[in-house]
Order: structure tokens, then sequence, then C-alpha cells
């Protein structure tokens, strides 16, 4: 009688423990639920009207981009603040709101260093008005070899957990305030160029004209593959070497050099030179906030054409 007292009493503390373990399984798979976020960045793009960036590879040195009283995306600088194109604020955008948990990496803070989403990692905000829309820490990446794909690892900066997302994000928030800007001088079709007039120094000038599909000097037919090899790439020409003031004793009326691009009728282009022995400026009508330091990757070199690089061969 006592044995099966004995075994009817650990048939119920089994029991009791089978009912804890299963109820302590049960919160724990539901605390993990909970915290497993679906959307991190869940923000209305239409309403934030500053994000702050603290680039990791540029010493965390704060890059404020901000939506001026018209509308308008502009980046600061150290002594200004010039326009951001629409394209590149709408990608910021469009990375921000990408952002999608493929998993859970950790809960714990003691591995925010191993994921390089500490004080290590690059953080980014967005602000409406005063309100922080979001606060993210952006950390190391993983290439995946049997995918072929890229994530990156990230962390709430007011919680504790750290999520693996899709993406390289580095690329688009780890570089300093001048990636943001209008880097092109030149953005247009140059099928509707007409003529094309080099100002230069002494007795050099000379105008390129469009007669038909060929291009001539005066009454000489130029080379249409040196002419097609210079056009096409002057209409989309960039350069990320700014310089945000002419250096002392260069003005801005007084160009050394100049070419001047009729296109169509509609409007004229304006690339100038400032040279004084030792640098050599470029300016832009097409980017009138910046200016470009013309040796930087041949710059020069590409603009400023003499005639005989358009002659046919004998």
């Amino acid at each position: 009688m006592s044995s099966d007292n004995t075994l009817k009493k650990y048939g119920i503390i089994f029991g009791v423990l089978a009912v804890i373990v299963l109820i302590m399984f049960f919160f724990d798979a539901g605390k993990k639920e909970s915290t497993f976020k679906t959307d991190l960045t869940d923000i209305d793009t239409a309403s934030v009207n500053q994000i702050l960036i603290y680039p990791k590879g540029h010493n965390h040195k704060e890059i404020r981009l901000f939506k001026n009283e018209d509308g308008v995306w502009r980046v600061a600088l150290e002594k200004k603040s010039v326009t951001v194109p629409p394209q590149k604020i709408k990608a910021v955008f469009s990375q921000l709101t990408d952002i999608k948990p493929i998993r859970l990496a950790s809960r714990s803070e003691s591995k925010w260093a191993a994921f390089q989403v500490d004080t290590s990692g690059t953080r980014v905000k967005a602000l409406d008005g005063k309100d922080v829309a979001l606060d993210i820490v952006i950390g190391k990446f993983s290439y995946k070899q049997q995918t072929r794909s890229m994530t990156s690892f990230v962390r709430l900066a007011d919680e504790k957990e750290v999520y693996e997302v899709n993406g390289f994000l580095s690329t688009s928030f780890n570089r300093d305030a001048n990636s943001f800007r209008n880097n092109r001088l030149i953005n247009d079709d140059y099928k509707n160029w007409t003529r094309i007039s080099f100002d230069y120094p002494a007795d050099s000038s000379f105008q390129m004209v469009k007669v038909g599909n060929k291009w001539k000097a005066g009454d000489v037919e130029l080379d249409s593959a040196k002419v097609a090899n210079y056009i096409r790439p002057l209409s989309r020409l960039s350069s990320s070497a700014f310089v945000d003031e002419l250096p002392e004793g260069l003005s801005a009326d007084k160009f050394t050099r100049r070419v001047r691009i009729d296109s169509g009728g509609k409007r004229e282009i304006l690339l100038q030179s400032f040279e004084d022995g030792k640098n050599v400026i470029i300016s832009s009508s097409e980017n009138t906030e910046s200016y470009f330091n013309g040796k930087s990757a041949k710059l020069q070199d590409k603009i400023f054409k003499g005639l005989n690089s358009f002659l046919r061969d004998e």
C-alpha cells in the first residue's frame, strides 16, 4: 500500500514538473518570438527632415543631411552646405526602409563587439523634427559563398538584440560627406550638341560644328571616331575631387581656358579652368555649387583638347 502511495506521489511530482517545464518552454518561446522584430525601420520618409550619420571609416565624424524649407535636401560641409541630388537621398531612404531581419543573431550585450555594433559601428539617426524616428548601429558584414549574397549585422541603438539583415550597408553609410554631393560636371545628351567652342589663350581657339551627322572645324571634316570618343564621356562627366573655394590669386571672373557647348540651341554649357601654374581648378555651369581639381584623374585632359586631337590621320 505504501509502495502504491509512493508511486502515486512520484507521479504527481513528475506531472507537476512536466507542467512547469512546458510552461517555461512556451513562455521562453513566446519571449523569443516577441523580441524578434520583422521590421526594424518603420519610418515615414516624408516626415523625416534630418539624417545624421557617424561613419566608422571616418572616425565617426558627423555627417548631417537636412531638408530645407523648400523641401530640398542638403549636406552640411565645414563652411557651407550643398544640394544632395534627389537620386542620392532616395537611395539613402531606400537602404533604410529595406532593412529586414533575416535572423536574430544575439541577445547579449557581450556580443556587440564581435558584430561591431558597439561604439565601433556606423550609427545612423533619422529625425522627424526633434523626435528620433530611427537610431540604428550598422556593424560588420558577411559574405555567404553558397548563395553569393552579402549580409550585415545591425542593432537598434536603445536595444540589446543584434540582427542579421540583407545587404552591404557600409556602401551606403560608411562614407564621407562629399559622397552625398552632386559630382556631375555635365549630365546631358550629346546627340543634341551642335557646336563646341574651345576658347584658349593666344591663337589656339577653335570651334567644332555639327553639320548633318558630321563634325567640322571650318571647312575641315573631323575624324568622327575621335569626336565621339571625346563627346560621349564628356556628356556624363563627373569627379569627386571637390574644391570648395578658389585658391587665393584666382578669380571666378578670369578663366584661363573655356569650353562652350551649344546643346541644340536650348542652353549653353560652360566648362572653365582657372590656373596659376600650381593649381588647375575647373567649374561647370551645370554644377555651380562646386569647383573641381583639374589635375585629379586627369580631369583637365578630358575637357580641354586641341584641334589636332580631332583631325583625321593622314
